[in-house]
């Protein structure tokens, strides 16, 4: 049975440091949070996993098939670079919340600056869906990008209460596109009652593959073939 893996990355003493900085502040915390961001995205992408874009203090890899010295490498790139302590654990689970609970229980345990990683008991691959909704540059042009904005948020809270019933993990990826990590094992029947709501058409692109840059570049090949004529609302791609 496969398994998915997943890293969580914490910044210790984060919130202290943030306002050590005085109140004219968020300009510099969101120029450093971007650079990191960036950095932890470049080392990942390298070792074939992704950076999950979610808060600042904590970061999350989709990792599976990224082996413990790999992860190393990538704690360590960050370490020379924080302003704060770091530091990283690393598990399997049938589902992304299962992996990530995993990996936040070893956290607890994990001392600043080092590594905690847990082997899996299966095969590790990851299975994720690219979804997009249509028409929404014609939708930007009428009503204005922060109306368009506010849309795509609500959706986005929408699809995670759907994906969050199979432990499913949904990010936004920005404009109009929305990321949702799915238990590798039983990935397909949930695309579909993801995309399905009321009023609204949407697509997904979706990957299946050893490795988190893998697969979504499988989805966004799956997600180009729809937009350039595919008659799907949904297209499967997979390597293993």
């Amino acid at each position: 049975m496969a398994e998915v893996r997943l890293a969580v990355i914490e910044f210790v003493g984060y919130r202290e440091w943030t306002e050590s900085l005085g109140s004219d502040r968020e300009w510099l915390i969101q120029i450093i949070q971007s650079e990191m961001y960036a950095l932890a995205q470049r080392r990942a992408a390298e070792a074939g996993a992704h950076v999950l874009p979610m808060r600042y203090d904590y970061m999350m890899l989709l990792a599976s098939n990224v082996e413990e010295d790999q992860l190393a490498t990538i704690l360590d790139s960050i370490k020379e670079n924080s302003q704060v302590p770091v530091r990283m654990a690393s598990a399997c689970g049938p589902t992304p919340m299962e992996a990530e609970m995993k990996a936040w229980s070893l956290l607890r345990e994990t001392s600043p600056g080092k590594l905690s990683y847990n082997r899996c008991s299966g095969e590790e691959r990851v299975a994720l869906a690219h979804i997009d909704i249509d028409n929404i540059t014609a939708m930007t042009r009428k009503m204005g990008a922060t109306r368009t904005y506010y849309i795509v948020v609500d959706l986005l809270q929408k699809i995670a209460e759907k994906a969050g019933k199979y432990g499913s993990i949904v990010q936004y990826l920005g404009g109009d596109n929305i990321l949702a990590v799915l238990p590798p094992n039983s990935h397909r029947h949930i695309v579909e009652e993801l995309i399905s709501f009321d009023g609204i058409d949407l697509k997904a692109g979706v990957g299946y593959a050893p490795t988190a840059r893998t697969a979504l570049s499988l989805a966004a090949e799956a997600l180009h073939e729809i937009r350039t004529g595919a008659p799907e609302k949904i297209v499967y791609k997979s390597r293993e």
